[in-house]
């Protein structure tokens, strides 16, 4: 009995550890690492990084802090890797779910997926000045 009694008290004290290691947007509070493949990294010019969820949360930042941004990163959505977002085609409005929005806005490093994206799931090729200027104004 002593020992169950030990090994719940040892798991009740590390779950707040283990829970405070997940990085969290910026903004909103979500777990970055469910949203993998719609996440922003901004670097502002005193190097400070913030990663977001979503360019939502990301265009709402940069909103509150114009003249701060040095570099910008997007996840390319199918390798989730991080990319230039001023270079990614961003796909607007297909059937993927909009993380922190009503209409979906997901990044390719590459045009030719986009489009291959957009064939099976609809919506349009926008750049990420298009996508982000849509977002503040929706």
């Amino acid at each position: 009995m002593k020992r169950v009694f030990i090994l719940l008290l040892i798991s009740f004290l590390t779950v707040p550890v283990f829970a405070a290691q997940r990085e969290e947007c910026e903004l909103c509070g979500m777990w970055i690492d469910q949203y993998m493949s719609t996440r922003h990294v901004v670097t502002l010019k005193d190097n400070k990084t913030k990663s977001f969820c979503s360019i939502a949360c990301t265009a709402k930042h940069l909103e509150e802090h114009k003249g701060k941004l040095k570099d910008i990163k997007v996840a390319d959505f199918l390798t989730k890797k991080l990319i230039d977002a001023n270079s990614a085609y961003y796909l607007e409005g297909s059937d993927v779910p909009g993380v922190m929005s009503y209409i979906s806005r997901i990044a390719f490093s590459a045009r030719r997926d986009a489009e291959q994206f957009q064939k099976k799931h609809g919506g349009r090729i926008i750049t990420f000045k298009q996508a982000l200027e849509n977002q503040v104004s929706k």
